[in-house]
């Protein structure tokens, strides 16, 4: 089971379960609903109360991940760049072996697609962004530094890739020291 514990609807996890196993075998294009939901050991009309597409699986997978990073950031009080970026790498870490399936998968886009927005919906999570503030004075200070946000959210996003390739892999202390000196 990929998502262990987790309090979350658990006919949606069997899904997601049965999805990210029958990837484990199978290229993502030849999997079929009716192969989840056999996996699943549910009905095709379960599948479709709870998601349209097996795409929309794979969206609802990119959200868990991100909820589980929030987190993980809010377990460790992480408050500074280099407790975040210790944080990513133990949230990863934890997760490794669905970073591997997707990207074995060719699916890391369905989180680099909406990275910004899946990082910015964190970040107001954990309040770094502080909840007082307006959507429009959000979007304005986004406007602001988007080159410097987009080029350091990049950045961080190919050294996980990197990372996640390694070995031996760094730990996520070393990664987040890296990180922090290469941003600063």
């Amino acid at each position: 089971m990929y998502f262990e514990g987790m309090e979350e609807n658990q006919t949606k996890l069997w899904i997601i379960n049965a999805l990210l196993e029958q990837l484990e075998r199978k290229e993502y294009s030849s999997i079929t609903i009716h192969m989840i939901t056999d996996r699943a050991k549910l009905g095709r009309r379960t599948f479709y109360r709870y998601f349209k597409t097996k795409d929309e699986v794979i969206e609802y997978i990119t959200e868990l991940l991100m909820d589980q990073f929030t987190k993980t950031i809010l377990k460790n009080g992480s408050s500074c760049q280099e407790e975040v970026a210790l944080a990513y790498f133990e949230f990863w870490e934890n997760y490794m072996d669905i970073l591997l399936l997707l990207k074995k998968a060719h699916l890391l886009y369905f989180i680099e697609d909406h990275l910004t927005e899946l990082i910015m919906n964190v970040a107001k999570k954990v309040k770094h962004i502080p909840s007082e503030m307006k959507e429009e004075e959000i979007a304005a200070a986004y406007e602001q530094y988007k080159y410097a946000f987009a080029i350091k959210l990049a950045g961080f996003w190919k050294a996980t890739i990197l990372w996640c390739e390694e070995s031996p892999r760094k730990s996520p202390a070393e990664m987040s020291k890296i990180i922090t000196s290469l941003l600063t």
